[in-house]
């Protein structure tokens, strides 16, 4: 069997395979990350497309008024268009709020383990 002394990279190279391999429950402040991402992420998504999807139509129905002179069917299209990308706000805040009563237990035991080690 051969000394093999190992240099700083090749340390940090082990290092860096060895966390791939350490349980997640060895590390709390990822799954508090993970969890605060579940809460959040989902009325992320569906805020961003409800907002997406109001200024598509919106637009649509401003370019029928502008373009085309269509002034009846371009205020049909707009005006949902507009109540569907304001209401991407507050539906988020709903949906986060909801996520929050599910996850807090399991946030703020893990936050209170973190703090008082």
């Amino acid at each position: 069997m051969s000394n093999f002394n190992a240099n700083e990279q090749d340390q940090k190279k082990a290092e860096s395979i060895r966390r791939q391999y350490i349980s997640r429950e060895d590390n709390k402040m990822e799954q508090l990350q993970k969890l605060d991402n579940k809460v959040k992420a989902p009325g992320k998504v569906i805020a961003g497309i409800l907002g997406i999807i109001g200024a598509l139509v919106m637009g649509a129905g401003m370019a029928l008024v502008m373009v085309w002179g269509n002034m009846t069917m371009g205020l049909a299209l707009s005006i949902p268009g507009l109540i569907v990308a304001l209401l991407a706000i507050p539906i988020y805040a709903l949906i986060t709020a909801s996520r929050k009563k599910k996850y807090a237990f399991e946030i703020m035991r893990l936050s209170d383990s973190l703090m008082h080690q």
